[in-house]
């Protein structure tokens, strides 16, 4: 028999201590936090800041890029004579620092009230896909919307002719750009060169390096320095990308993947179908990236339609918006397609909720969007990254 004193036993009694220790031990670092930034979120931190303030050419539109057509374009995003009430510009939806208006939707023609909160058009050259619902593939194409939605503009070729041949500013400028008289183009031909020019002036529209930027520059380089936990962003950046799961949907420069999700928003009116709503017009459209009126038919842009024709899911689509640009968010308020939060504070909790309840949208809420159960630090924290993304004018 071993006698309790025996030191053989003893031994063996704290080993058996220790190692009971070591493997609790592990199991409270196995349930504990990574540090962040892992090296799969340090990837995705590297890919958020300096968006380009030289967004490339758009193949399908050959004035894109020409300043006689920039020139013209400006004028005519300020003209309310595009319009058939002669009160209502491209510039009365998108003006101010925001480029949008302060109200939930926007009046057009005779008062009426659009069914969407009008997207900014800051930065909206890197867009790739243009209204809430993506119902257009080009931003020249997005120019003949407004202009032809009886809410909005109300016009239609024969306004718009009216109106250039009227200003024979307008006139002998068009004809310098297109080499054809205004009075002499066909509808479709005029509008589709209208919406160029409008286009070729909108995407100066730009306001890029903004304090988030430094931020996350400052903040890489507390990382390499193993100082990140006490950098000033740290939590803000840490809830965005971790615990908060919004760089799922908002990443890269532009902080959008250009795709479409149903974020349970309630939404029951006019047009809350989503992309899947719009898809087949979009598709069938003469003047979409491969359609007659496209500068290149099969390019790039032209392809992107196929992939869309032959990949797209009702379920994956039905009550889906487009993911805007979180750049210069602080300046557009309100927020969402239909502006029904009136703050960036109601914008986090709407996501921090998981969205509104089942049954008060269409479609099926994407997987992404569950509760959050941020702490009130982190909803802050959020909100100051939001404030910090506004840029400073080109």
């Amino acid at each position: 028999m071993v006698k309790k004193d025996d030191p053989v036993m003893i031994s063996r009694s704290w080993r058996t201590a220790l190692l009971a220790l070591s493997l609790g031990g592990m199991g409270l670092a196995c349930e504990s936090e990574e540090p962040f930034p892992t090296l799969d979120e340090l990837d995705q931190l590297r890919s958020l800041h300096s968006l380009s303030s030289h967004p490339r050419l758009d193949s399908t539109n050959r004035v894109d890029g020409l300043e006689a057509a920039r020139t013209l374009g400006n004028e005519l995003f300020r003209d309310p004579g595009l319009s058939r009430c002669g009160s209502v510009s491209c510039e009365s939806c998108h003006t101010g620092e925001g480029r949008t208006v302060e109200t939930p939707t926007a009046e057009g023609c005779g008062g009426q009230r659009t069914e969407r909160n009008p997207p900014t058009v800051l930065n909206v050259r890197h867009n790739r896909w243009f209204m809430w619902d993506g119902r257009a593939d080009s931003l020249w194409s997005q120019a003949i919307l407004p202009l032809t939605n009886p809410v909005e503009m109300d016009s239609d070729a024969e306004v718009v002719r009216a109106r250039l041949q009227a200003q024979d500013s307008y006139r002998s400028r068009y004809l310098a750009l297109f080499g054809a008289d205004p009075g002499a183009e066909p509808g479709p031909e005029l509008m589709a060169n209208v919406g160029k020019v409008l286009a070729a002036y909108e995407r100066d529209l730009m306001r890029v390096e903004a304090p988030f930027d430094v931020d996350v520059r400052r903040f890489l380089a507390a990382v390499d320095a193993g100082t990140a936990e006490s950098d000033p962003a740290y939590l803000g950046l840490k809830t965005f990308v971790r615990k908060g799961q919004c760089i799922v949907c908002h990443k890269g420069p532009s902080l959008t993947d250009e795709l479409f999700h149903n974020v349970g928003l309630q939404d029951k009116g006019p047009g809350a179908g989503g992309q899947w709503a719009v898809l087949q017009s979009l598709l069938d459209w003469e003047f979409n990236a491969a359609g007659r009126y496209s500068d290149d038919r099969s390019g790039a842009d032209a392809r992107r339609l196929n992939t869309l024709r032959t990949q797209a899911k009702q379920e994956e689509l039905e009550g889906a918006f487009r993911t805007p640009s979180l750049r210069n968010v602080a300046l557009t308020a309100p927020y969402m397609h239909t502006g029904a939060q009136a703050t960036l504070e109601e914008v986090v909790d709407f996501y921090n909720e998981g969205g509104d309840a089942d049954g008060t949208f269409t479609g099926k809420r994407t997987v992404s969007i569950v509760a959050l159960e941020l702490t009130d630090a982190e909803k802050r924290a959020l909100v100051e990254l939001l404030k910090s993304l506004t840029g400073t004018p080109r």
